[in-house]
């Protein structure tokens, strides 16, 4: 077939109607599961939708290798993917309230994600292959989903389809002045979906796995032998469990992962302290002093920029964040990390990384949504050159 598949072709492959099909991506709980099943190998056979996207090959999960690169370092980040709705508004509105949004627009998001396509958006000196590990549906957004993905640079593999057959919504409430609020639907990738697609060969270029936090318990069990075969892992805090928000939860992670990313609120439970960007790093450098044989921890502090922990030394590193206009500080987070781990796997100290990824994150918040602006490093060093408290100017 020259042209590319349509739902037509789809449709007549599967051998049911257009309408039938169209149904299979739309409104799935009204198709019986033997003819969505029909459709789902029609759509595979044909590569309906975009060729990024790594179906399972079948409904026991199993999926098709990746098509890799091997030119290039590899980054599999693991879990969230959502639709998310950002309304902007002047101020939050009083309960019984009804206002008016400027406008209500649709971005592409999830913790996941957003690290996968920051990583991706890095580029050169910095390239990688890039690869999405998701719940991921067959209906409209989702093919949306994967297109804006694609079109970033990241693939996606479908480990099966998500909660209600569509994406999960979010929707960030954004204020004039840049605060935001967020209400998001679940999803998660319970441990017998996840497990058996976690790679099982050593790997023959660096390699990395990275979680969100609703997903990275899932990756303690498998942690040794992934290290056996030369994967780095590590996981940030969006979405952990309440049980690790403690000390002991602390210890868990720092020990286990090569490198553990960790919000001030999050450190702030953990610690049983304040949230003053100064006291965190005492408390937290402190409470790593006496953990032998820990990877590196990352906290990131918002506008205060972040502090790093190296394994490898007592002394913990400040780093100051360009002072810029925020227009929308969802996913600078997930900026940080993306393009904390790009740097890495290309061999850059963690310092290095951790004084770019601070820049980058800064100016993912200069635009509207978590993807809403890819921040090249081409570009980083002229943005700093405008910035009141630049980068290089960061204290230890």
């Amino acid at each position: 077939m020259s042209r590319r598949p349509g739902l037509a072709d789809v449709a007549r492959e599967a051998g049911v109607s257009l309408g039938t099909a169209s149904n299979v991506l739309n409104a799935p709980e009204r198709v019986r599961p033997a003819t969505r099943e029909k459709v789902h190998a029609a759509i595979r056979k044909l590569g309906y939708g975009p060729k990024s996207l790594v179906f399972p090959a079948d409904t026991g999960g199993e999926a098709m290798g990746p098509v890799e690169d091997e030119s290039r370092p590899f980054l599999m980040t693991l879990g969230y993917v959502s639709i998310d709705l950002v309304a902007r508004i002047d101020t939050m509105p009083h309960r019984s309230d009804r206002i008016t949004s400027e406008r209500i627009a649709r971005h592409l998001g999830g913790p996941a994600a957003n690290v996968a396509v920051a990583a991706a958006g890095l580029g050169e000196p910095y390239p990688l292959d890039v690869e999405l590990a998701t719940a991921i549906g067959r209906d409209p957004e989702s093919l949306w989903a994967l297109e804006r993905l694609a079109s970033a640079g990241v693939r996606a593999r479908a480990i099966r389809d998500p909660f209600r057959d569509r994406l999960s919504r979010c929707m960030v409430l954004l204020e004039s002045d840049g605060s935001r609020t967020k209400i998001n639907e679940p999803l998660t990738l319970g441990e017998l979906d996840l497990l058996p697609q976690l790679p099982s060969y050593p790997v023959r270029r660096p390699s990395w796995l990275h979680a969100d936090g609703y997903h990275a318990e899932q990756l303690f069990a498998a942690a040794e032998r992934l290290k056996s075969l030369g994967w780095k892992i590590s996981a940030h805090d969006t979405g952990l469990p309440e049980r690790f928000l403690g000390p002991d939860g602390l210890e868990t992670l720092v020990s286990t992962l090569d490198v553990t990313f960790l919000s001030r609120r999050t450190a702030a439970k953990m610690l049983g302290g304040g949230l003053a960007a100064e006291h965190l790093t005492t408390a937290m450098a402190e409470r790593l002093s006496g953990m032998d044989g820990r990877g590196d921890v990352v906290l990131t502090l918002g506008p205060d920029g972040a502090a790093l922990f190296p394994a490898t030394a007592e002394a913990p590193v400040r780093i100051a964040a360009p002072m810029l206009a925020i227009v929308d500080a969802t996913g600078a987070g997930d900026c940080l990390v993306g393009t904390f781990l790009a740097q890495r796997l290309h061999d850059t100290p963690p310092e290095a990384a951790a004084r770019v990824a601070v820049q980058a994150a800064s100016l993912s918040t200069t635009a509207e949504g978590a993807q809403g602006r890819t921040v090249r490093f081409s570009e980083l060093d002229a943005a700093a050159t405008g910035a009141r408290v630049p980068v290089k100017d960061a204290v230890r």
